[in-house]
């Protein structure tokens, strides 16, 4: 197991949130997601607090060949016929486990004495990678709400692309605390294994626009190519939750009257009733523009009503009645639907259940 799942096995076991195991360190939530995701690796004193936390030796949280040891079963004292042993025994079972426990507690000091050590090299071998790092290694910082030490200043900004609704538009700008002279600079946006990037305008600092493909999280980066060929990749932001924040969430149902027919030779159908619409956003950004519910017949459109939603607060419910009678054919062949556009022109649809 790497050490992010590590971490996420005990975080659970412990029943703690993501959140949750934040504050007991003094970090956000994001940090600890990028350690269980292996996007960050832990700092020494990090690892020390979660090997109290959870009771493992920190060497068990980074070696990936060091198995989670699982946790004893409380034993059973009730076999039969235990009421009826001697005293002695009993004092003999404590003989044997207080010499058990100083044995263990011997090798628990040894083992942690060798964890140290080995947590030292490995940090010490961490930071000379740093400090030779080459044009295909990103550092990456383990707790992404603290101030960035290498920006002077930035400034982000996200939204729908306008003309391409399916991306994003990245804005972002950003001053190093150091610029050497001859270096040539791009931004990077980084999603899993996806990346995208554009040059960056050197203006007392460095700012960049690009459009990527419409994902739910990312994290944009300050790449820095000196003369000789060193780079510097320095984070600059991450973002998270992005569909909760740029898109609409839709959904509707009946809240009286629906669809029915009558007649089987020349069938007839009704729709008719009140129809709830709600709609979520967490961001002001995005707003519903226009929206219609819409009537279909085999896939073809026959009539619509407009919704009023000039109400709209980020989380709204509408109310819209509806009324086609005597519509020709059964009542399989016809469904209706919520058609909205929002403020960027997407568009969204949603069944009527």
């Amino acid at each position: 197991m790497t050490t992010g799942e590590k971490i996420a096995a005990l975080r659970k076991e412990q029943g703690m949130s993501q959140e949750a195991l934040g504050e007991k360190l003094g970090l956000s939530r994001q940090a600890v997601s990028k350690w269980e995701a292996d996007q960050a690796v832990p700092t020494m004193d990090n690892l020390m607090e979660l090997s109290k936390l959870f009771g493992v030796p920190v060497d068990t949280l980074l070696r990936p060949d060091a198995e989670l040891m699982p946790k004893a079963e409380d034993s059973d004292e009730s076999w039969p016929g235990a009421e009826n042993q001697p005293v002695r025994n009993g004092n003999r079972k404590w003989k044997i486990a207080a010499i058990a426990a100083a044995g263990l507690l011997c090798v628990s000091v040894v083992c942690s004495a060798v964890s140290l050590w080995r947590v030292l090299a490995m940090q010490k071998q961490i930071d000379t990678l740093r400090m030779q790092s080459g044009p295909s290694t990103i550092y990456y910082p383990d707790n992404t709400s603290a101030e960035n030490s290498d920006l002077a200043d930035w400034s982000e900004n996200v939204t729908v692309d306008r003309q391409n609704t399916e991306n994003l538009l990245v804005t972002v700008s950003a001053v190093p605390r150091s610029m050497l002279d001859g270096e040539t600079a791009k931004f990077v946006v980084r999603s899993g294994d996806q990346s995208w990037e554009c040059d960056a305008e050197d203006n007392n600092g460095y700012s960049g626009k690009l459009s990527v493909p419409f994902v739910d999280t990312f994290s944009v980066y300050l790449t820095l190519t000196g003369t000789n060929g060193e780079t510097r990749n320095i984070l600059v932001t991450s973002e998270y939750d992005l569909e909760q924040r740029l898109r609409l969430s839709v959904t509707a149902h009946w809240n009286n009257g629906g669809i029915s027919s009558t007649g089987e030779k020349n069938p007839t159908t009704t729709v008719s009733g009140g129809v709830e619409v709600r709609v979520y956003c967490s961001s002001e950004d995005v707003k519903p523009a226009s929206s219609n519910i819409v009537l279909y017949r085999n896939g073809k459109v026959q009539d619509m009503q407009p919704i009023d939603i000039k109400d709209f607060t980020g989380d709204s419910t509408f109310y819209t009645d509806v009324n086609w009678r005597n519509l020709e054919g059964e009542l399989g062949e016809y469904r209706v639907k919520v058609v909205m556009l929002d403020n960027f022109d997407k568009l969204y649809t949603a069944d009527v259940d």
